[in-house]
This record gives C-alpha cells, structure tokens and sequence, in this order.
C-alpha cells in the first residue's frame, strides 16, 4: 500500500470511527444485554430439560410396562371369563386403564416435546445473540478499542455460552480431561472411579443428543475425548466401568448425576481419611520428638549414674541417691535398655521400688534366670576346670568388650574378677600398662584373642609372662565360653 493509500484509509477509518462512535458502544452495550438475557434463557431452558426429560422418560417406559401388564390381563381375562362373577365389569375397567395409559404417554410425550422445543428455541435465540454480540465487539476492537474493558465480563460469558452447543459442550469436556491428567493420579481410586464415570456420562450424554450434529472438527475432537478416558481407565484402573462400552445405553443424566454423588462421598471419605493420616503422622512426629527428648535426658542421666557408681561404694553405700539417679535413666531409656541393664547388673538385689525400678528389677530377673539356665549346663561341662580357675584374677585382650560375655565368663569359671582390655593400635601405651600389671602379679592369668590382636602383642607379653610365672594363653578364635573353656582346658589342666 502507498503512503498516500495508507493516509486515504486513516482518514476514511476516522471519519467512520467519529460517525459510528456515538452509537458503536449503545449497540454493543444493548447487544450485551441480549446476549445476557439469552444466556439466562438458555440456562434455564437447559435445567429444565436436565429436570424434566429424564422423568418423563420414565414415566414413557413405565407405560409401556403397564401397557404389556394390560396386554397379558386381558388374555388371561379372555381365557378364564367364565369364571367372572356375572356383577364384573372388566370391559369397562380395560377402556379404563386404556385411557389412563395413554393420558400418561400423552402427557409424558407433550412435555418432553415442550422442553425440548423450549430449549431448541433458546438455543437458537442464543447463538442469534452471540453473533450479534461478536459482530459488534469485533467492529468495537477496530474502531474504538479502548472500550473493550468494559465487555469484559460479557467476553468471558461466550466461553460458559458454547457449553450450550455440541461443539462447546465437547470442547469443555476435552479442556476438563486434559486439565485432569495433572493431578489424576494424585486421587484415591474411588475418586478415580466416580470422576471416569462423570465423564464418560457426560461423553455419552453429549454424543447421544448431538447425534449428527456435530461437524468433522467435533467428532475428531470427541473421538480423542474418548481415548483419552480410555487410557486413564486402563493406566489407573479404578474399576470396571459398563459406560465404556458402545452397546450400553441407559439415562445419561441420571447416569451424571449419580456418579457425582459418589464423587462427593469419595471426596468427603478421602478428605477424612488424609485429616485422620494428618492427625496420626502429626500424632507420631510428636511422640517421636518427645521419645528423643525423653533419650537424650536418659542418657545424661546415663552419664550421672556412671558417674555416681564411680565415687561410691555400691551397695555398702550410696544406694538412695543410686536409686534416685536409677529412676530418672529408666524415664528416659525404659527399664529395657541393654546399657542400663549390663552397668546395673551386679547391683540388682538392691533395685527396688516403682517409677519404672520394678519393671528394671523384673528384666533383671528375667536375664539373671536365662543365664542361670545357660551356667548349669555350661558348668556341667567345665566342672573339672573351676578347681583351676576358681577365684583367679584374670585379664583378657583383645576385640570390643561385651560387658554381658565378660560377666557370663567370670560367673562360669568363677573368676575372683575378670578385665576385659580392648586392643587398640592406635594405643600403644595399653601394652605398656599391661606389661606393667604383669610385672607388678595384679594378674594370675592372661587370655589373648588371637583373632583380634596384632601378633606383635603375643610377641612382646608371652615371654614377659613365660618370666613371671603367670600363664599367658591363646584363644584361638572367638570369645565365648566354648572357645575360652576348651583354652583353659588345653592351658591349666594340661600343665597341671
């Protein structure tokens, strides 16, 4: 186009815009108004039927019933009238329920054919209005578009308006499905199964009343619709649902309508149970935080306890403040913790009382009972080594001490007492002090678990036990009572 066109079209756009400017926007404001007012109808008209047509088409149906149930009658009535009293009527009773059938069917059928007429007509006076409303909001946005913020609500009424139409009716349902798939799986399956069912009513509530209707567009888009609720069917498989198949046929509204009260149900049964999960995870994180509140005061207590049972002598003294300190470690640990009951152990006969002590006494008990059962048959077998070992001093090396086996170790052979050294490279000054102890006779016999020590440590303490007189022996593998006993069978009685 040429400058001079270009300028030419300005001015003819300016010159129609001042004309057309004072009577552009009453128009589009009046067609609005219509289109409003159309839209109402059509929204009416549309309950209506929603209301109306399912109704009356059961009362068609249950016409029809009756009319067979009257068929039968009067072929029973003809075969058994001489058995009729002769003061019967039934000529008169059959025209009766005759007339009464077909009022029913009559009526049924006009008022169907009325809403359906009714909501036709508004249907047409509908797309009547938006088109008039289109074509003047179309010629506003050319020629004065600064007013097109006030149409704005009217705008958006146009897409809610399509629903009325098989295309916006398909086009909100694909718009619906696609939206869905987000958040689809994030739904319980009960939900799943009432949301399917609300679709693929409403897909087969729109694809019967718009049955050849529907341009190529529409069935395109309504034949993808259906795959694609297919596909979540068959990817979530919330249950079987008989709308699915082709030869169902039943009444799509009610159909609707009663899967949405399932959705609802399962919605509110969903929202119940994700509250109690809320309560329950809420509930636990609680107890948790206090069970680690409660441990960590336990375990300091732990530490007092400890501390405590270094600087008395138990039981000949302190036994009150021991109960006292024993008390706040069992609120916080539980009178089950492997700890407390290994250190409280040899102090058992003077733990009583309550606030968890009895509970504490009682598993003490229990321990004490099974491994008294364990030490008869255990010294049944070792019986010809207590002479040899009875009331010896005895340091063990070697592994990580476990207090339960140490104290099972020295109850078995009899031990006047039994230190459980662990070995350590990283220590060497263990060594030392071991050798010293050696020298100095605070031992009567050393055990070495040799699957546990550098070889070096055999090396350097043998010889200097060889010395002394103090018997230096080697537990071959383990530490359990087995191993040491078959040790200090092969070690004392041997030598003895």
């Amino acid at each position: 186009m040429t400058p001079s066109l270009e300028r030419l079209a300005e001015l003819v756009r300016q010159a129609e815009a001042k004309s057309r400017a004072k009577k552009l926007g009453a128009e589009t404001q009046q067609a609005a108004e219509q289109f409003r007012t159309a839209e109402v109808r059509a929204n009416r008209a549309a309950q209506r039927l929603r209301e109306v047509r399912p109704v009356r088409i059961r009362e068609l149906e249950q016409a029809e019933v009756d009319e067979q149930h009257l068929k039968e009658l009067v072929r029973k009535l003809a075969q058994y009238k001489a058995a009729l009293d002769s003061d019967a009527d039934p000529e008169n009773l059959i025209a009766d329920a005759q007339t009464e059938i077909e009022r029913k069917k009559r009526e049924a059928q006009a008022e169907i054919e009325s809403v359906s007429r009714e909501s036709d007509e508004a249907r047409r006076e509908l797309r009547t209005a938006m088109d008039h409303y289109q074509q003047l909001r179309r010629e506003l946005d050319r020629l004065q578009p600064q007013l097109a913020d006030k149409f704005s609500n009217e705008d958006r009424l146009l897409w809610d308006a399509e629903m009325h139409f098989p295309g916006g009716q398909f086009q909100t349902l694909a718009r619906e499905v696609e939206a869905s798939l987000n958040y689809f799986g994030m739904l319980g399956k009960l939900e799943q199964y009432s949301q399917l069912k609300i679709w693929i009513g409403r897909f087969r509530m729109h694809q019967a009343a718009n049955d050849g209707e529907m341009t190529e567009e529409n069935q395109a888009l309504s034949q993808r619709t259906f795959h694609q609720l297919k596909t979540l069917s068959k990817q979530y498989e919330p249950g079987y649902i008989e709308a699915f198949r082709h030869d169902f046929h039943t009444d799509w509204a009610a159909y609707v309508a009663e899967a949405q009260e399932q959705l609802l149900l399962a919605t509110e049964t969903a929202r119940r149970s994700k509250d109690w999960e809320q309560q329950r995870q809420e509930s636990q994180a609680r107890d948790l935080e206090r069970q680690q509140l409660n441990r960590e005061a336990g375990l300091a207590a732990l530490e007092e306890l400890k501390a405590l049972m270094a600087r008395t002598s138990l039981p000949d003294e302190g036994v009150e403040e021991f109960l006292i300190q024993l008390k706040q470690v069992v609120s916080g640990l539980g009178a089950s913790d492997p700890t407390l009951l290994e250190l409280v152990m040899p102090y058992r006969e003077v733990i009583s009382g309550g606030n968890g002590l009895r509970a504490l006494r009682r598993n003490l008990d229990r321990i004490r009972q099974e491994e008294s059962k364990d030490d008869d048959t255990l010294q049944e077998r070792y019986e010809d080594l207590i002479s040899a070992t009875q009331g010896l001093r005895v340091l063990m090396i070697g592994g990580s001490v476990r207090e339960d086996v140490r104290r099972t170790l020295q109850r078995l052979f009899e031990f006047d007492k039994l230190d459980w050294e662990p070995y350590e490279d990283a220590k060497p000054a263990m060594l030392d002090s071991i050798e010293r102890r050696v020298r100095n006779h605070g031992v009567d016999l050393v055990l070495i678990l040799k699957s546990f020590i550098g070889h070096h440590v055999p090396e350097r303490l043998r010889p200097l036990c060889e010395q002394q007189g103090i018997p230096c022996l080697m537990v071959e593998r383990g530490y359990g009572p087995t191993q040491v006993g078959e040790t200090l069978r092969r070690g004392l009685l041997k030598s003895a």
